[in-house]
């Protein structure tokens, strides 16, 4: 998750044109991504073998939850985006497209730091 939010973070300072530096962002939120993508599920399985709950309703959940929070993202953020004047394809005023980056680069690194305060604060033995 520090990967993903110092990765991310970066594009608050890109320009038109950045192309090798949003490269190099683009590979390292994608590693992140790529760790979230494996090691997550492969904890949250670990851990319903030990508490000796069902395999379908453990996954079951993650899938409704994951789909769930990307459909709430898309009807928070996609109507946000609309509302600042940001039309994909086309000329956008500058306004809109600091919105945009603005949505793409820290929406994300907020959720994630949520989400390392929330683990701090929870005592994972008792999970």
């Amino acid at each position: 998750m520090a990967l993903a939010i110092f990765s991310l973070f970066w594009v608050l300072f890109l320009n038109s044109g950045d192309v090798i530096a949003f490269a190099i962002i683009c590979v390292l939120s994608g590693a992140a991504v790529g760790a979230d993508m494996t090691l997550i599920p492969a904890i949250f399985a670990q851990r319903i073998a030990h508490i000796g709950a069902s395999t379908t309703d453990g996954f079951g959940l993650w899938s409704f939850v994951s789909k769930f929070s990307l459909a709430f993202a898309a009807v928070i953020l996609l109507p946000s985006l609309e509302l600042a004047g940001f039309r994909p394809g086309q000329e956008n005023s500058a306004a809109a497209l600091s919105v945009l980056t603005w949505t793409y680069a820290l929406v994300p690194c907020g959720l994630k730091l949520l989400a390392i305060m929330v683990l701090q604060r929870t005592d994972l033995r008792q999970i």
